[in-house]
Order: structure tokens, then C-alpha cells, then sequence
């Protein structure tokens, strides 16, 4: 079990401590790198006690958006967290996502990172920079208990804890249920072939010009994932064995991509990229009725349901041709975690406010009203009761299946863009598009 190796490494590292104390004090100094994965909570506490006696705390926390209410959810979460702990003061930066690499990078590199972060598949680059702190030291058995083991190995780093885990989410095509409807569609796609067909019906002149004004299926090129569901279900894998270039440069990934491309271009029933300049113009055609189908994140639901009145339903991703469930079944699906940095000069506090906001009873306010699960179980038992389209993400929850996280996760997204772009365009062929992001992936992992 997780939590006994955990255990076992922390009474070795004590049994170590007693015979090299007298070196560590000597060698103690400034690092902007923070070693963060090495510290203990009793060297970084020491630290921090030149606090002066009453004096407020004041703690700097960063995320990226999820809602466009995210500076307002937190607002009311952290004055309750400020009532419960009135000598902490926390700061909320909301930090746009294509940008957040850039600026935490800058801010760990530079020894003033945000004292708690919110860390989703990157945050490998910065443990092993030694950025981040590991809270083996702070969360107890009690408090790890409610999580499933993939949840804890997907937030540890070298055996060592580096968040706690506070969101999870997966994906689930959304669907127009009158679109079905009026296209005598009764049943809802279960595998690839009856997604084609579906999307087919789907696709229609409706006022007879002879262009299409109608589509059966629509892609955010911004979300580089969703595309990707195709390549894991025929049978490849994201990530090479050392997680450090694409592992799905084979047939199995052409053959994915492939899929994605007669849907777009053999098919037709892919809303064209020329056909808009931007999400909002994009998204446009959901909401009004001309797409019916569209794979997201399911914290989009709420996004949607906000933006429109169709009649919305969801219904699990197609399964692939994979001869094993876990390829021929795999959707998109993610943990995001609360981490401490290694350069806080208050990590007793940090802590109190990491513990306070994964609580079961705190961290549904946010997760409800975004429209994500938790990793815990205990919280999800409280949300989404009688929700129709929550209870077809929750049965992928039950399964999360998490691609592992690596350094060079933001160097995957970037190349996933540009290789949908390049077979949506027709401008490379599936076979031509992967060749081109796996030697863009080795010119920067040099593997």
C-alpha cells in the first residue's frame, strides 16, 4: 500500500537524519531551486520561525481558470478559510492557462513561486527541479485514506507526495437530443463505425443551397486532447516507456489518426476549421443547433447549460477497435492537485490551507459549482444526485484511467495541436502529421 511505503520511507529517513544532522546545519543556505522534494517539514517550519508573534501570514496561491466564476468561487472560499484561520492571509492569482507554465517557471526559477499552486500533468518539471515540497511529512493516514492508490501515485515524484489530489475529470460527447431525435437516431453510438453513421445522419443541407449548414460532430482544436481519444483507443499509447516523446509512432496511432481524418475529410461531418475564427464563434454552433455532437471535458456542462437552451444530453466516448478495454475504452481523463513550494517560508500555514480546501465537505463547493468529481469518493457521494449527464461521467470516474504525467507534458499539448491542425487542414497525412511531432518531441527531449 501507498501509505505504508510512505510510513516505512519516513522512519528511514528519520534513522538518517540523526547521523547527518550536524552536516545539514552546516550546509543549510539560500537555493532558488528550493529542493523542494528533499525538505522536511521540520527544516522548512525552522525557517519560518522568525514570524513575528501576531503577526498575519500571508500566503500567495495560483490556478488557471476552470469557470469564468473562478475569481468569485474562490473569493468566498478563502473568506471562510480566513474566519477559520485568522492569522493566515491568502492571496488568489487566477492565471491563464497558456501562460501558466511560462509564469511559474519564471516566478520557481527566480525563488518566489506562488507559496500553493494548483499542478496538473507538468508538475513533474518542477519536482524535479526541487520546487515543490513533499508532504509526506504532513498528510497522515487519516487524511490519504479516502483516496485511490492511482490517485496518490499520479501525485508523487520520486516515492515522495507532491500534491493532493482536488480534481478529477474526464470526457463525454455531448450530444443535442432533438437533433437525434428529428434524425431518427434512437440509439446512442457505442463504437466507432455507429459514431460515423450517426454523424452522417446528422450532417444535412437543411435550407437546400446545397451547402452544408448542418453538422454532425464539431472539435475545440484549443482542447488538444479530445482528438487524441482516437490514437489510445486503436490500440497505441501516449507516452514512449521513458515518458519523454509520443509512444503512438506506429500503426495503431495511424491508424487513429486516421479515423479522425475520414471524419473530417472522406466523411464531411466535421464542422471545418474555416468556418470560425475562435472558440466563442465555435462553440456558437453548438449552442444554436447546427453541430450536434461535441466531445469535451465534462466540466463543460455547466458551460454549455449557461450558454444555451438545447435539449442536452451526454453519452459515453465511443470504444475504438483496441483488443483490450482499457486502449479500446480510454478517454481523456485528468487529476489536478494542490502543491506546496519548496521556497515558502510558511509551509505549517501553506499546509492548513491545502488540508482545509480538500476537505469532503469545502472542496465540493468548488468542484459543484464548476461541474468537476473529486478524487475522493466521499465527495462525489455529496454532489450531482439525479444529474443526467454527471452520472455518465461519474461511471468513467469510477475507472479513472490517468496517463502518466511528465517533464515534457507541455511540449505534448503544443505538438497536439499542430498535428490536428496539420490532418484537419490536409495538409500532412496521418502517417506524415505523427512522423512530424515525433521528431519535433526528440529535437526537444533528445529522445
Amino acid at each position: 500500500m501507498y501509505q505504508e511505503e510512505m510510513k516505512m520511507k519516513r522512519k528511514m529517513a528519520i534513522l538518517l537524519c540523526a547521523g547527518m544532522v550536524m552536516s545539514l546545519l552546516a550546509g543549510c543556505g539560500g537555493n532558488a531551486g528550493g529542493n523542494g522534494s528533499s525538505d522536511s517539514k521540520e527544516n522548512k517550519s525552522e525557517e519560518a520561525s522568525d514570524k513575528k508573534s501576531g503577526e498575519k501570514v500571508k500566503l500567495t496561491f495560483w490556478k488557471s481558470p476552470h469557470s469564468d466564476r473562478e475569481d468569485d468561487i474562490w473569493a468566498g472560499m478563502i473568506e471562510d478559510f480566513n474566519k477559520e484561520n485568522p492569522d493566515i492571509e491568502v492571496e488568489f492569482l487566477n492565471v491563464a492557462w497558456d501562460s501558466v507554465v511560462e509564469k511559474e517557471t519564471a516566478a520557481f526559477s527566480a525563488g518566489s513561486g506562488p507559496d500553493i499552486s494548483f499542478q496538473t500533468e507538468q508538475f513533474p518539471l518542477y519536482a524535479k527541479n526541487g520546487y515543490l515540497l513533499s508532504l509526506d511529512d504532513y498528510a497522515d493516514e487519516e487524511k490519504l485514506s479516502g483516496y485511490p492508490e492511482s490517485a496518490l501515485e499520479y501525485c508523487s515524484h520520486d516515492g515522495k507526495l507532491m500534491g493532493i489530489p482536488f480534481v478529477a475529470l474526464n470526457s463525454v460527447m455531448f450530444y443535442n437530443k432533438d437533433m437525434f431525435e428529428e434524425a431518427g437516431i434512437t440509439k446512442v453510438p457505442e463504437t466507432w463505425e455507429e459514431l460515423r453513421e450517426a454523424a452522417k445522419k446528422l450532417t444535412q443541407d437543411k435550407n437546400g443551397d446545397g451547402e452544408t449548414d448542418q453538422w454532425g460532430m464539431m472539435y475545440e482544436m484549443d482542447d488538444y486532447w479530445q482528438p487524441l481519444t482516437y490514437i489510445i483507443q486503436a490500440g497505441a499509447d501516449m507516452w514512449n516507456k521513458n515518458l519523454t516523446n509520443i509512444g503512438f509512432n506506429n500503426d495503431q496511432g495511424v491508424e487513429g489518426l486516421t479515423f479522425f481524418d475520414q471524419l473530417y475529410h472522406e466523411d464531411q461531418v466535421v464542422l471545418p476549421l474555416e468556418k470560425y475564427t475562435n472558440k466563442d464563434e465555435e462553440r456558437a454552433y453548438f449552442y444554436n443547433g447546427q453541430v450536434a455532437m461535441f466531445p469535451q471535458q465534462i466540466h463543460y456542462t455547466n458551460i454549455i447549460k449557461e450558454a444555451s437552451d438545447i435539449d442536452l444530453g451526454a453519452f459515453a466516448l465511443p470504444a475504438g477497435p483496441a483488443g483490450d478495454e482499457e486502449h479500446a475504452k480510454w478517454n481523456f481523463a485528468n487529476i489536478g492537485m494542490l502543491s506546496i513550494s519548496s521556497q515558502t517560508k510558511y509551509p505549517d500555514e501553506a499546509w492548513k490551507f491545502v488540508e482545509y480546501i480538500t476537505r469532503p465537505e469545502v472542496e465540493k463547493i468548488y468542484l459543484s459549482e464548476v461541474g468537476f468529481f473529486s478524487p475522493q469518493l466521499a465527495t462525489n457521494d455529496m454532489m450531482y444526485e439525479g444529474d443526467e449527464i454527471m452520472a455518465v461521467a461519474a461511471e468513467g470516474i469510477r475507472k479513472l484511467q490517468v496517463s502518466p504525467a511528465s517533464d515534457y507534458a507541455n511540449a505534448m499539448l503544443q505538438n497536439l495541436k499542430i498535428m490536428y491542425e496539420n490532418v484537419a487542414r490536409g495538409e500532412k497525412s496521418p502517417a506524415d502529421a505523427i512522423q512530424a511531432m515525433y521528431d519535433s518531441m526528440k529535437a526537444i527531449s533528445g529522445e
